[in-house]
């Protein structure tokens, strides 16, 4: 049994190493295939807790193995609030829109209720099992060893070959996480903790100065993630522990100099802000200070933002007992979609989280899943300040002080993000750690109260047996989820490197597994074949490789979720495509589709641009103008709509409107080659040679060892007589390419242009 409940307790370790973990061939490597490895781990560790458990033969004796009982560890408030939050999950899943999404979850974000099931096995596990004051602290020693190496990594990491495409290079760090706004919201407990173990371990703790120095060098890594939301978190939670100190610091004169430090705190970061809004002195001389008190309502996160907590908010209203159910908050954005969010690009116009995650449970949940994680936040610190009050000792006193400051800034930072499985672990953590601690304070002795009850360990001894049985499955289950995600991700390389070929040769994987995120996958496949048709490479052969499957596939969704946008929209424009590449009669069921999609949020730009399109292709021109029209009055001042009407009017013969319109979209255009150099055969028809220099020019940044660039801008410089600058780019050219130098020599003879007097 000792090496049983070992064996547990070093899973758990285990399991601690997630934020470390990366897996390359699967989608979104930073999060979803060790999502999948650490619910298969928590699987096998909750057969072996139940069979613990269950062998305990007779639970009202005392038996005692290496200083732990057998016994189950007795519940308080918060364990049952957690439980209560993932049972309301359910029920919500039950009630909302869209089950197979809510439970399952997918591959962008690992937040179903199947994900949530684990973590709230693996809270459980580390309730039972983490039974003394001993075991939280070396728990939470090995937590911060993980965040210092995960903070070295982001670091040392982009200087080394071996994270080549793990770590992504620029101004924010985001290490092995991958996105600067998920490391900052998982460092962000590590950095209180690594103070508050500097205070909790005994003084000749070996451990307790390496603690203080993890949690510093965590805090500088911390801000260079850049994340404001996060930065807001961190200075709420620091302000809770000043305040926390002035109602429960243990004299007169230390609660004045912390109210005296926490003034000059305030007044110092105020007058930062301001002096930051006024002058470019801070971003000029030390930008990572100014982009962190760059904070304002008129930034373009913030706008979208707060649009986005809108239509959280209208959800909530549509929904407000049990909401929309969770991972259904796509389907929210898509009813109450504001086209204003053209305005930031076509990126922002598609939202699958509110990116605060109080408000994504108020719509997801609806009132009665947003009452019990209120709940919880408010247990969480109740609990602290009745642990606060029990310490004689002013050390450990200032210790629980700074994780309530931890909970407080978690949660303020995740007003501005949502969970993920890096933060999430950690979160658990903490609440585990503090329930243990609320527990343990209540009694004199080291001993928790533990469970008695001899029919509740026969119901664990039959549970065991039922879990033992179907773990195989579940097991499985993951495993295919895995396999699916890799095959996947072969074939969005294939994509990436533009191999038909390959992507041909991986599709059919994907769609030969079947997984709860068919869903996802199919609209990954579209996704693909939409990127080929930008890039004009897309082929008969590439489409029917997985064009019916994908099509049987939205089919089958579109009759369970007749209220979906997403499942229309994405089938419109598979059946669009397989209308131009294999057979005419499917444009009308993409225009059905899209149309359909069109009634559940008329001024969703992207279902009447690729309806537009799909008229288009069929020569409907007056149809499709119509409708570009009608986006572009809805959509003034937005680039994109005016370049795809501009591309309508010129195939209809319109050409003098038609670049107008192309000109007033050009910033969006001239983001892909062959548009820049369609823009370009325009202008040589009405000879712009101004114009077509400047695209030239274009090009030529982008490409600057493509000599045909610099032999056609040589061309338009001749048309308008400048000399100078043909002999340069003619002579860049041949340099590029020598076989050119004959035709080169022609060329300059035809225009009459004396080489000597350039040489």
């Amino acid at each position: 049994m000792v090496k049983l409940e070992k064996t547990i307790k070093y899973g758990i370790y285990l399991a601690m190493l997630l934020p470390l973990v990366f897996t390359s061939r699967t989608m979104f490597p930073w999060h979803f295939g060790k999502t999948v490895l650490f619910q298969m781990l928590v699987e096998i560790l909750l057969v072996l807790a139940l069979v613990y458990f269950s062998l305990n033969k007779d639970p009202a004796q005392k038996q005692v193995l290496s200083g732990a009982s057998r016994k189950i560890v007795r519940l308080n408030l918060l364990d049952w609030l957690v439980l209560a939050f993932v049972l309301l999950q359910l029920i919500s899943s039950v009630f909302g829109v869209n089950f197979v999404s809510s439970f399952w979850g997918n591959q962008q974000r690992v937040q179903g209720v199947f994900t949530w099931l684990h973590f709230t096995a693996f809270y459980f596990l580390l309730r039972q099992f983490f039974t003394t004051k001993k075991d939280w602290q070396n728990l939470g020693i090995f937590v911060l060893a993980v965040s210092f190496i995960s903070c070295f990594i982001a670091w040392v990491g982009p200087y080394f070959s071996i994270f080549d495409n793990i770590i992504t290079k620029g101004g924010r760090i985001s290490g092995m996480i991958g996105n600067p706004i998920f490391f900052a919201g998982y460092l962000i407990i590590p950095v209180f903790l690594g103070f508050s173990w500097f205070f909790i371990l005994d003084k000749n703790s070996k451990w307790r100065w390496l603690s203080l120095l993890t949690g510093i060098f965590g805090l500088i890594t911390f801000l260079f993630a850049q994340t404001r939301g996060a930065f807001i978190g961190l200075i709420a939670g620091i302000l809770a522990i000043f305040a926390i100190y002035l109602f429960f610091g243990q004299t007169k004169k230390t609660k004045q100099a912390v109210a005296v430090a926490g003034l000059l705190f305030i007044i110092l970061l105020s007058g930062l802000y301001v002096f930051n809004q006024k002058s470019d002195y801070l971003n000029n001389n030390f930008s990572l200070a100014s982009n962190l008190l760059n904070i304002k309502l008129s930034a373009t996160t913030a706008d979208t933002r707060l649009m986005a907590w809108q239509i959280a908010f209208k959800g909530w209203q549509d929904k407000p007992v049990f909401g929309w159910g969770p991972e259904n908050f796509q389907d929210i954005f898509n009813k109450h979609y504001n086209p204003e969010f053209l305005k930031y690009s076509f990126a922002e116009t598609v939202w699958d989280k509110p990116h605060s995650y109080p408000l994504e449970v108020l719509s997801a949940m609806g009132i009665s899943g947003f009452i019990c994680y209120l709940a919880i936040v408010l247990a969480l610190l109740i609990y602290l300040v009745n642990i606060i009050k029990k310490q004689d000792n002013k050390n450990r006193r200032l210790a629980f002080m700074i994780l309530a400051g931890a909970v407080v800034a978690y949660v303020i930072q995740n007003s501005f993000a949502f969970e993920t499985s890096n933060s999430l672990l950690i979160w658990m953590m903490l609440i585990a750690s503090i329930a243990f601690y609320y527990s343990y304070f209540q009694k004199e002795n080291e001993e928790l109260k533990k469970y008695d009850n001899k029919f509740l360990y026969k119901v664990i001894g039959w549970a065991a047996i039922l879990i033992i049985i179907v773990t195989p499955y579940f097991l499985y289950k993951n495993w295919t989820f895995y396999q699916a995600s890799v095959c996947m991700g072969d074939t969005r390389d294939a994509e990436e490197i533009e191999s038909l070929y390959l992507w041909q040769k991986n599709a059919p994987k994907v769609l030969a597994a079947e997984v709860p995120f068919f869903w996802e996958q199919a609209i990954f496949l579209t996704k693909d074949l939409s990127t080929f048709d930008g890039k004009q490479i897309l082929d008969k052969k590439t489409l029917e490789t997985a064009a019916y499957q994908l099509a049987d596939i939205f089919e089958e969704n579109i009759q369970k979720y007749p209220t979906s946008f997403v499942m229309r929209f994405w089938a419109g424009q598979l059946y669009s495509f397989m209308g131009e590449y294999i057979n005419s009669e499917y444009f009308g069921r993409s225009e059905q589709l899209l149309k359909e999609a069109l009634d559940i949020n008329r001024q969703n730009q992207n279902a009447a641009l690729v309806l537009a399109k799909t008229y288009l292709l069929q020569d409907k021109v007056e149809e499709g103008i119509k409708i570009l029209k009608e986006i572009n009055q809805n959509s003034i001042g937005y680039e994109e709509t005016h370049w795809f009407l501009g591309l309508a009017l010129v195939q209809d013969g319109q050409k003098d409107r038609g670049m107008e319109e192309l000109e007033k979209g050009i910033d969006f255009g001239s983001g892909i080659d062959n548009n820049i150099l369609y823009l370009i055969d325009l202008y040589a028809e009405t000879k712009q040679y101004e114009k077509i220099i400047s695209l030239y020019e274009k090009l030529i940044i982008r490409n600057p060892k493509n000599p045909q660039y610099y032999a056609s801008i040589a061309v338009a410089y001749a048309e308008i007589g400048d000399e100078e600058n043909v002999m340069i780019n003619i002579n860049k050219a041949v340099e590029l390419q020598p076989v050119l130098a004959e035709e080169a020599k022609k060329f300059l003879e035809q225009y009459n242009i004396d080489i000597e007097k350039y040489k």
